[in-house]
């Protein structure tokens, strides 16, 4: 779509009225009437404004919207989100009963207020000029040519767009221009798309639970809900035959079914984290990537599994140190590729014998081959709004870009048709009157307040991991970071005058206004949690070495210690060790000689992937998660060391949790998706006949 100029069609300042309440563009003013108390808008949102009560009635599209207000930008959905909440809040509307601006679901956004508009007069005696009545709703009739245009424009298709391709004879060709249009559009989440190289079958798992098998125009062939969630669906090459995964409690489940969803095989549950899309080999054999746990690491593997023997053979990838695997694809003459990535975050794409096919200077994540131009299609290089392909040849192109939300799954039938999976959603830091501060479709959170009443937190909503700070009604932005490391941890230092964080392996101290220091933690393998000891000194942990590091950096003290996780508790002086089912604690002073005790017993569910471990007060709190469904526990500390059994609490179970935060108030406040949109578009290459 085109987007909307906000302009009114005459040089007189005009003036919109509706409700109580009536609009001057020109000052960016709005007046609440009848005493005529002004706000001073902001540009941005008088712009909004602006585009609603020039087209009352008419719904909005999300990307029309953010097309209209930031021509030739790319922003990220949260920037219109924010707008609109401050919108709502000027005219004192609810999205839930609103009186202005209703949303439509997986549509956009109407004004649904009566607008008159009329020249600028004084507010108590504006006559407004003829009007036309459309429905419940009163336009003034000689504008009506720019409510025609705007109709227009929002019945136009989404065009795609004309890139150049560079082979290596670097003779510029046209690359394929693609037709866009919606394969599910009901109410729900879809994602994890998959379509059937040639068959008329896709499939795609929707609301978390469901596997849908359609048609390749969206009409449903088949259902089936499960109990615990299903993810990464893949086709076989000929046969009509499905593999996806199950997960059940902390195992994963292959599972193949036909195209009417008869079972054809199901594997024996195998330990996992998480688990990569399958990859046919063969009738009887496939490529599959999970991540498990090694020796307190969690690592990706990659096996042959044949489903006539039930055999799993590990796949021996002659990975270089510092390389690790991401997942796998099927490619050019139906051979299978490894995507793996280094330590500079590029990525590579490698055969069995770790021959280098391609190359991408940032971490790629999303990828499927396109057999009709023989080239991998992948994610762009940092908000994921974009699918690039690249050939071996050294032909790439853009093939689309979007700003409804992100790529998050792909699947391309022989014909060179995309279905991919486009996600938005906004997750919210909120502060101590669960208000929205920051609001963002970022990828990842780590809210994290303290007693003055200040959320620290980190955002992707720059494409990398910043660290922002909400302080007295302001956002600051801490880091000015231009990387791909990813920030695991946040901290606040004991006394508040300080944050600590990681960067993959080196840890960065922060004051109120900037990043004060970067340093190496001496580590080789990721980190599983960091934190502070006392306000001169912090702690990283690995899963086999406590390190302790003073504030200029330096390496004070390393202890060889083997858990899967651990916390320091500053108000007892002693280290919590996770380990076996089980919280264990030893005194600070036993470090170079530690003898953990049983502090407290736990159930698989409640230790199974344990993250985002904290302490308020005498309250001990973490996330687990269990068939991939999400956990927030609690226990109570005793004050003595050996403690008398404890009673752990569930405090929050759901989808999607990325990460919780305890206020000094002792409320839970959760970074979790919501307002999840999830959509599966096709994208058909029109061939030059057709343009």
């Amino acid at each position: 779509m085109q987007p909307i100029t906000a302009t009114t069609a005459t040089d007189a300042p005009m003036v919109w009225r509706f409700g109580h309440f009536e609009f001057r563009p020109a000052q960016d003013l709005l007046l609440q009437l009848p005493d005529g108390a002004a706000s001073k808008l902001e540009p941005k949102v008088a712009e909004l404004l602006l585009l609603f009560v020039q087209q009352p009635g008419v719904v909005l599209s999300q990307e029309l919207l953010q097309q209209s207000l930031w021509p030739n930008l790319v922003v990220e959905q949260n920037s219109l989100y924010q707008l609109l909440t401050k919108l709502r809040k000027l005219l004192n509307d609810a999205s839930r009963q609103p009186r202005y601006i209703k949303t439509i679901p997986k549509k956009g956004y109407c004004f649904i207020a009566e607008v008159v508009m009329s020249t600028d007069m004084p507010a108590t005696g504006a006559e407004p000029l003829p009007t036309l009545v459309v429905g419940r709703w009163s336009l003034t009739a000689w504008p009506r040519w720019q409510l025609y245009a705007a109709v227009l424009l929002l019945l136009a298709g989404i065009a795609g767009f004309r890139a150049v391709a560079s082979f290596g004879s670097n003779q510029p060709v046209a690359a394929p221009q693609y037709e866009v249009r919606d394969v599910s559009y009901a109410l729900g989440t879809e994602f994890d798309v998959d379509a059937h190289p040639d068959a008329d079958l896709l499939a795609y798992i929707k609301d978390v639970y469901n596997l849908e098998i359609t048609d390749k125009q969206g009409q449903v062939l088949y259902q089936q809900s499960f109990t615990e969630r299903i993810v990464k669906p893949a086709w076989h090459d000929t046969q009509k035959l499905l593999a996806f995964w199950h997960f059940r409690e902390d195992s994963c489940e292959l599972q193949i079914r036909s195209a009417t969803g008869a079972v054809s095989h199901i594997a024996e549950p195998v330990a996992c984290l998480q688990a990569e899309k399958p990859v046919w080999q063969s009738a009887e054999e496939l490529v599959l990537v999970l991540q498990q746990k090694q020796q307190q690491q969690r690592r990706r593997q990659a096996y042959l599994y044949r489903t006539a023997t039930r055999e799993w053979v590990p796949i021996p990838l002659p990975l270089q140190l510092g390389q690790q695997l991401v997942s796998a694809v099927k490619g050019w003459q139906g051979e299978v590729f490894y995507l793996v990535k280094d330590a500079q975050h590029q990525s590579l794409l490698l055969d069995i014998s770790g021959q280098v096919k391609l190359r991408w200077p940032y971490p790629v994540w999303l990828i499927a081959f396109d057999p009709s131009q023989s080239v991998m299609v992948t994610n762009d290089n940092a908000k994921h709004t974009a699918l690039l392909a690249r050939a071996p040849d050294g032909r790439s192109y853009p093939v689309f870009t979007t700003a409804q939300g992100l790529f998050t799954s792909l699947g391309i039938d022989n014909r060179g048709v995309l279905y991919t999976g486009l996600e938005a959603w906004q997750v919210d830091i909120r502060d101590k009157d669960n208000l929205p501060i920051f609001s963002t479709s970022s990828i990842d959170y780590l809210p994290v307040s303290n007693r003055l009443g200040e959320t620290a937190f980190m955002s992707r909503r720059s494409g990398v991991c910043e660290v922002y700070l909400h302080s007295q009604g302001r956002i600051l932005q801490l880091s000015q970071y231009q990387g791909y490391d990813f920030v695991n941890f946040l901290e606040w230092r004991p006394d508040l005058s300080m944050l600590a964080s990681n960067r993959d392996l080196d840890i960065v101290l922060y004051d109120r206004k900037n990043t004060l220091l970067q340093f190496a933690s001496q580590a080789q393998t990721p980190l599983l949690n960091l934190g502070w000891v006392d306000n001169d000194r912090l702690f990283s942990f690995d899963g086999s070495m406590l390190r302790l590091y003073n504030l200029q950096g330096r390496l004070l003290q390393q202890q060889p210690l083997r858990a899967d996780n651990l916390y320091f508790d500053a108000q007892q002086q002693r280290w919590l060790v996770h380990q076996q089912q089980g919280w264990y604690q030893f005194p600070a002073q036993e470090l170079a000689t530690p003898r953990p005790e049983l502090l407290q017993a736990l159930q698989p569910q409640q230790s199974h992937q344990m993250q985002n471990i904290r302490i308020r007060g005498n309250q001990l709190y973490w996330q687990s998660a269990w068939s991939k469904h999400d956990y927030i526990w609690r226990l109570t500390l005793d004050d003595t060391k050996q403690a008398e059994p404890q009673s752990v609490q569930l405090l929050k179970s759901g989808n999607l949790i990325w990460h919780f935060d305890v206020t000094p108030f002792g409320d839970l406040t959760i970074a979790q998706m919501d307002a999840v949109e999830g959509d599966i578009k096709r994208l058909k290459p029109v061939a030059a006949t057709e343009k």
